[in-house]
Order: C-alpha cells, then sequence, then structure tokens
C-alpha cells in the first residue's frame, strides 16, 4: 500500500484544516496509507477520532503578514526540528504532500535527501518572500504539482511570474464539508425584522471584524455577532474588539457546529468583511448554503464568489451603514428570494460531495506520477 504524508503548520480548525480532512479522506479512499504531521489541536483531534496515524509537531508562532529576519530563523529551525524528529516517517513515504506554505522546507529537504515527490497546497494570497519560495518549488524535479483553490490564485501565481502558467499548478476549488450536505432551503426573514447579523471566521484584523462596533452603535436594536477566536495569532486585536464593541456585539468564540448555533443564534445576514485578498474563502459558501442573507466585499476572490452565487456586495466600510438601513426596510420576500437563489447555487455546484470527488481525483492523478 503506498504511503502518503500530510504536513500541516497548524492544530486549528481554520479553512485550510477543513480541506486537509477532506484531503485525508479522499486519499483514504483512493486506498493509501496515511500519516498526518501536526500540531495538537482540535484538528489532530479530530484526524485521530478517524483512525487517521497522527504525529505531533511543534507549532511554530510567528506574526502573521510581512516575516521579520528572526521570524525566517524561527520557521527555519521548526522545519529542521520537524524534519529530524520525523526522519524514519518522511523517508517512507511515497507521496508528501504540505497543506499551506510553513513546512515547505521539509518538503524540499525531503526531495534533496530522499528524492521523495511533493505537493504543496496553497490556501492564501501570499507576498512576494512566499511566491518566490513557491517559484523555487516549481522548478523543482520532485515537485509533482502546487494545487491552488481558485482562478484568482492562478492569476496572481502567473502574473507575479509566468513560469507558474505550468501543469503543475492545479486549481482544485474548495467546497461545503459534510456538515452541509442536504441542507434545506429555511426562510430567516419571514415575519421577523432584522435582528441577526454576524461574521464568521478567524478573528484577525485582516477578516474585518473592527467594523462591527459602529454599526452596532448606529443599530441598537440589531445584534451582532462574532462567531470565530483569535485562532493563530491576533489575541490584541480580539482584546481591543471585546473592549470597543457595546452590549450588542456578542462573542461566540471558536464555534464546532455552524449550522447548529446559525439556528440557535437565529442568524440571518452574514457579512464577509475582509480586508485582504481571500484565496478562495468557505464562508460565503457555508452561510449561503444556511440560506443565510451574505454580503462580502469585493476584494480577491470574494468577487469571483459574490458573481458565483449573487450575493450582495460591498467595497468601501462607509457602505456598510446604508446597506444595513436599505435591509432593515426591504421587503422580506425580496431578500428570500435572493437568500434562495444563493442557496440553491451552494448546495448545488460546491456540494460536499462533488468537493470529495474533485479531491479524489486529484490524489488518483498524483498517484500516476508516482
Amino acid at each position: 500500500m503506498k504511503k502518503i504524508i500530510f504536513c500541516d503548520q497548524y492544530g486549528q480548525l481554520g479553512g485550510g484544516q477543513q480541506v486537509l480532512l477532506e484531503l485525508v479522506k479522499a486519499a483514504r479512499a483512493n486506498g493509501f496509507s496515511v500519516t498526518v504531521l501536526i500540531p495538537a489541536g482540535p484538528c489532530s483531534d479530530k484526524l485521530v477520532a478517524l483512525g487517521v496515524e497522527v504525529r505531533h509537531i511543534p507549532y511554530c508562532a510567528v506574526k502573521q503578514g510581512k516575516k521579520s529576519c528572526v521570524d525566517i530563523l524561527r520557521l527555519a529551525i521548526n522545519n529542521i526540528a520537524v524534519f529530524l524528529q520525523n526522519f524514519r516517517t518522511l523517508r517512507s513515504a511515497d507521496l508528501i504532500y504540505v497543506n499551506g506554505n510553513r513546512l515547505l522546507p521539509v518538503a524540499f529537504l525531503a526531495q534533496r535527501i530522499f528524492g521523495k515527490q511533493t505537493v504543496c497546497h496553497i490556501h492564501l494570497n501570499h507576498g512576494t518572500f512566499e511566491k518566490k519560495i513557491f517559484r523555487l518549488f516549481l522548478g523543482q524535479q520532485r515537485t509533482v504539482a502546487i494545487v491552488v483553490p481558485s482562478t484568482f490564485i492562478q492569476r496572481e501565481l502567473v502574473n507575479f511570474d509566468a513560469a507558474f502558467d505550468s501543469p503543475k499548478v492545479r486549481i482544485v476549488e474548495n467546497g461545503l464539508d459534510a456538515r452541509f450536505t442536504g441542507t434545506a432551503f429555511e426562510d430567516r426573514f419571514s415575519d421577523r425584522p432584522l435582528r441577526h447579523v454576524g461574521i464568521v471566521g478567524r478573528v484577525s484584523p485582516e477578516k474585518g471584524q473592527d467594523v462591527l462596533p459602529d454599526l452596532a452603535l448606529r443599530f441598537p436594536d440589531v445584534d451582532f455577532h462574532v462567531l470565530g477566536d483569535a485562532a493563530f495569532s491576533s489575541a490584541a486585536f480580539e482584546a481591543a474588539l471585546r473592549r470597543d464593541s457595546p452590549s450588542n456585539v456578542h462573542f461566540h468564540g471558536w464555534v464546532e457546529d455552524l449550522p447548529r448555533k446559525a439556528d440557535e443564534i437565529g442568524l440571518q445576514v452574514c457579512l464577509v468583511p475582509s480586508r485582504c485578498l481571500e484565496a478562495a474563502p468557505l464562508v460565503p459558501l457555508q452561510m449561503a448554503a444556511l440560506s443565510c442573507l451574505v454580503v462580502v466585499r469585493r476584494l480577491g476572490a470574494l468577487e469571483d464568489v459574490a458573481n458565483s452565487l449573487q450575493l450582495r456586495s460591498f467595497v468601501m466600510d462607509k457602505e456598510l451603514v446604508p446597506l444595513v438601513e436599505d435591509l432593515c426596510t426591504q421587503p422580506a420576500d425580496d431578500i428570500i428570494a435572493q437568500c434562495k437563489t444563493s442557496q440553491i447555487i451552494a448546495v448545488s455546484r460546491y456540494s460536499h460531495q462533488s468537493f470529495h470527488d474533485r479531491l479524489k481525483e486529484l490524489i488518483y492523478t498524483l498517484s500516476q506520477k508516482m
């Protein structure tokens, strides 16, 4: 039986780790033996519950965004430690699949020392330094593929360097996980005023939760909800957000069962005010599947998602107040019709089964190169 070793930099359950869980299922469905190198946390717990062999590795905490020389040195030391601690495991692999970018040096070492074939799966729109690393990785003989989650990220890479216009760069669109299978449309607006607006996801400056304090002051009769926590860093940002928010902003922390929580709150509108160039956002798909009205900032891949799901959108923060005012007065039937359109598209085009099938096909194609 051939063996795939997946490497992930985070033990928490972000969007990239949701994809990792599906990748592992797809690999096992294709008959592969799977081992995952990952820090301890909710994601590794889920892998263990699936019966997957998990080897815990140290988590390397560095700041988000541009890295200092100290950050780069810390990452280098961490990667060398991971490689040495898992020397025999990595040597036994037929394919090494790095989910994210921080453990990419482990793949380089495995290529050079063991001659292993490797894959990198990108989930973000990275900066110049990371793109240079991806370009170096792409040029290695033992690099089988760089997997990207959207045409937006492919365009960004090709615009950076034409070498990324390569058959090695494969697009595999994200999709809904099993929690959203068979989701039926639910009317969240009939006979109810606009009362519950939320932002779902990691709490950090680039995700834009800091639009809420001003909105909450402008609309005291509306409850605003933060579903998520500062999973990877940004604890100071979350603390400041809590301090600056009025009493109608509610913090729920990390949410395990998003469909149940949305129903429990009675969530009607999901804002996606990200300030970063999102690569392949999952939250708009998930919340549209749950029949919420989803409103996104037209930035990065969110613009493609807005067009695909026919979502409402905005560009500047100042557009949010009139947008919420409009929702408070718009006939419920009009809002319901838009929610229903988006929900139908989300659960058909981005269904869990179609996502699983795309990942199975990816793993099968990669296996032909082993």
